[in-house]
């Protein structure tokens, strides 16, 4: 009965830990969404266009950014899409997620 309970111990005991190893691997980053927003909003201002046109552009922008920012948490990255900061601490990622953004839409597809 005993090198049983041992043997259900050492098992717990390797599963807790390779448990408390895999969330230290994981990462706090933030977006900072009122930034990116803002300058589509004020490159649409000058761009121009019908109110259709602007729509579906703005449409476009939005469900690339979802992709984007939901790609950077697939891992397990905890994502925080705030304008609060945190200073240093937590990296910025929105420089990231405006790369990937312009990329998808000039792929000539739409992201949704």
């Amino acid at each position: 009965m005993a090198t049983i309970l041992l043997l259900a111990g050492l098992v717990w005991a390797a599963w807790a830990t390779r448990l408390l190893l895999d969330l230290s691997k994981r990462q706090i980053v933030s977006v900072s969404l009122s930034t990116l927003v803002g300058d589509f909003v004020a490159a649409e201002s000058r761009n121009g266009g019908t109110p259709e046109q602007t729509a579906s552009r703005t449409a476009a922008y939005l469900a690339a950014i979802n992709r984007s920012v939901s790609a950077l948490g697939a891992d397990g990255t905890t994502v925080l899409v705030t304008e609060a900061t945190l200073g240093k601490s937590v990296p910025d990622r929105t420089e990231l997620v405006r790369t990937e953004v312009k990329r998808a839409l000039e792929g000539g597809h739409d992201p949704r």
